[in-house]
């Protein structure tokens, strides 16, 4: 069965999978006659719920029942829901049926799919990661592996051009969500001699809520302001028919102006003809703060490697068809720009990488003799998800840091501390294991509370005390509690009963686990969200770092 890559986009999803020769191809969405399936869902009714470039027509005219950029809401706190019928929908689940629209593309072409790796921003944190895999499990897919979008997209580069020891910032602009993040690529050779490329993340920067949604935003707002003015309205007269109809050639003004210099929109207000000209120089004035946001987040994920020399620069998502995007880039790195497939490429290499995830019983690849990252070949007993090809190895790095809330007894006082296991930007998959202790002799229970932060220092002040109250943070540092597991304990514990912590990160979340070494007891139950956790204090304390 063969294995695919989706890119679950913000505005556009695409998926992908490998051709007979090993190539990546896009599966095309024959009924929109295009290569993507729009992220838009439309709820007609109970009885039918429309996903794609038909629901997107439905956005002004029964907008309260269409739901789109779902991507920025999935895995946030303050997430929303929709409610559609009696019935409620989280992000989560509008995400799913997005994914199972592509899903049923594939059927309809006589595919059969269930192994997918699907692609998330670099800039996602746990949260974001897991809901994106909990969509995915939830429209009845084997999520192998999520994949950050610049590396999927370096990982197709790097399928098509074997040079050796390249340097590659990766400026990946989609609808809803910008990346930025530096790769190193270079060639190796495994015991048997074959030729593997390795492909190292150096830095990543970036902004979940940036995106080509934005520029659209911005243009359909001056194409309603000028509406208002001639017809002498307000935004408020302007009705819900007119405004679909600007909406949907803001996206035609849009891809005009990156071919023209100028674009005419044409708009029926109240039974008048309103005729705008848009000038290309008016478009990029009016998002130039924009196209310098991105900028700025290529400086600052540069400055994480000051010594980096960067040889090309791959401008990935749809919205670097934009000449503003290109003329900047460009400018800042004459003559390394390229442009490949920027709407294809996050699928194709989100196909390439799971691929490298699963070794079919008897085929091509199951008697490869594969690299590890010790240039040395995996055993036997190798599991699937270890076993990648010839071809390629691929290290990411954590896009978060991430440790345990404990209490540090050798303050001036006893204090209750994020301790930093894992810090942002280390390989992945990354592992930390640390020993604390209980509290006090016979302790019932041990609560073990799981942080992440944008952090690299050793200890933060967490974002609840040890009970589980609220407690200020520095918003840089962005605090976040993931969750907990409780390690129950046998009567008559000793307050020097070693607890042994383990902290794993990979591309698709964080599993913490607890061991009380003199039992060999195991906790591991994936931790719950906050609005589960359980904030009862009898009988419950913290694990304290020092057994003195």
């Amino acid at each position: 069965m063969a294995t695919y890559g989706i890119d679950l986009g913000t505005t556009y999803s695409c998926i992908a999978r490998l051709d007979s020769n090993g190539n990546p191809e896009v599966i095309r969405n024959n009924e929109d006659d295009s290569n993507t399936v729009a992220s838009v869902v439309f709820f007609e009714n109970e009885n039918n719920v429309v996903v794609g470039q038909a629901a997107k027509e439905n956005i002004e005219t029964d907008g309260d029942r269409v739901v789109q950029f779902v991507k920025r809401e999935i895995g946030k706190r303050d997430m929303r829901t929709y409610e559609f019928d009696g019935k409620t929908y989280t992000p989560v689940e509008i995400s799913a049926l997005i994914l199972t629209r592509l899903k049923n593309l594939v059927e309809s072409q006589g595919g059969k799919i269930e192994d997918v790796v699907i692609t998330v921003p670099a800039y996602f944190g746990l949260e974001e990661r897991s809901a994106t895999k909990q969509a995915g499990e939830l429209a009845g897919f084997n999520v192998l592996s999520l994949v950050n979008e610049p590396t999927a997209a370096a990982l197709s580069y790097c399928a098509r051009q074997f040079q050796e020891d390249r340097t590659i910032l990766v400026y990946d602009l989609g609808g809803g969500t910008f990346d930025v993040t530096v790769v190193k690529m270079s060639m190796a050779q495994n015991e048997s001699g074959k030729d593997f490329q390795k492909i190292n993340v150096l830095a990543t920067g970036g902004d979940d809520r940036l995106g080509g949604k934005d520029w659209d935003d911005r243009l359909f707002d001056y194409i309603l302001r000028v509406c208002c003015d001639e017809n002498g309205l307000t935004a408020e007269d302007i009705e819900a028919e007119t405004r679909q109809d600007i909406r949907s050639k803001v996206e035609e003004a849009k891809r005009k102006l990156s071919k023209k210099q100028s674009a005419k929109v044409r708009i029926d207000v109240n039974g008048s003809r309103t005729e705008i000209n848009i000038t290309r120089a008016d478009f990029e004035q009016m998002t130039a703060d924009k196209v310098a946001q991105t900028m700025n987040f290529v400086e600052s994920t540069l400055a994480k490697v000051p010594d980096a020399v960067i040889d090309t620069v791959l401008l990935v998502g749809g919205s670097t068809y934009m000449p503003m995007i290109k003329d900047a880039v460009e400018a800042k790195f004459p003559g390394k720009v390229q442009q490949h497939d920027p709407d294809q490429a996050v699928a194709k290499g989100a196909a390439l990488y799971a691929s490298m995830l699963v070794v079919e019983e008897g085929g091509a690849g199951s008697d490869i003799s594969t690299p590890t990252e010790e240039g040395s070949t995996p055993t036997e007993t190798s599991s699937k998800a270890e076993q990648l090809t010839a071809k390629f190895i691929v290290e990411d790095q954590t896009p978060r840091s991430f440790g345990p809330g404990v209490m540090d007894m050798k303050a001036s006082k006893p204090t209750y501390v994020l301790e930093n296991f894992i810090k942002i930007g280390e390989k992945m998959p990354a592992v930390f294991t640390k020993t604390y202790y209980p509290m006090e002799d016979n302790q019932e229970r041990v609560r073990l509370r799981a942080f992440e932060n944008m952090s690299t220092e050793d200890t933060l002040i967490p974002c609840v005390d040890e009970d589980g109250n609220p407690q200020a943070t520095d918003p840089a540092h962005n605090v976040k509690l993931l969750g907990e597991l409780i390690v129950n304990l046998p009567p008559e514990t000793p307050r020097d009963t070693p607890i042994k912590v383990t902290f794993k990160v990979d591309a698709s979340g964080v599993h913490v686990e607890a061991v009380n070494t003199k039992t060999g007891e195991v906790f591991e139950t994936f931790l719950r969200t906050e609005s589960d956790i359980d904030v009862e204090k009898s009988a419950v304390h913290q694990l304290r770092i020092s057994a003195d």
